[in-house]
């Protein structure tokens, strides 16, 4: 599979799951910022609560629902070249 890692695509979540996606995204990186700990190969995830976890498993099954890609026999190589391609992209 030629994925074009690249290429825009859209999900279907409502604002409403999508803060609450925001709000434990931004909890999460203030934890890791207070934590002292600079290291950008270190990542605090903050335990999520009920609603939250809910609402992440949505967000997979938004993902699975429009990635061909996830069921692709190169899932592997294809989530290690899109990392790449970020990491090249903060430098």
């Amino acid at each position: 599979m030629d994925a074009n890692l690249e290429e825009k695509i859209s999900i279907e979540l409502s604002k409403g799951e999508l803060l609450v996606i925001f709000e434990f995204l931004a909890r999460s990186y203030d934890a890791w910022r207070e934590s002292g700990n600079k290291d950008e190969n270190t990542f605090v995830l903050s335990p999520p609560d009920a609603g939250e976890r809910i609402i992440l498993w949505h967000l997979e099954g938004a993902i699975e629902k429009t990635l061909a890609e996830v069921f692709s026999p190169e899932y592997r190589a294809l989530i290690e070249r899109a990392k790449e391609t970020a990491i090249g992209d903060r430098r």
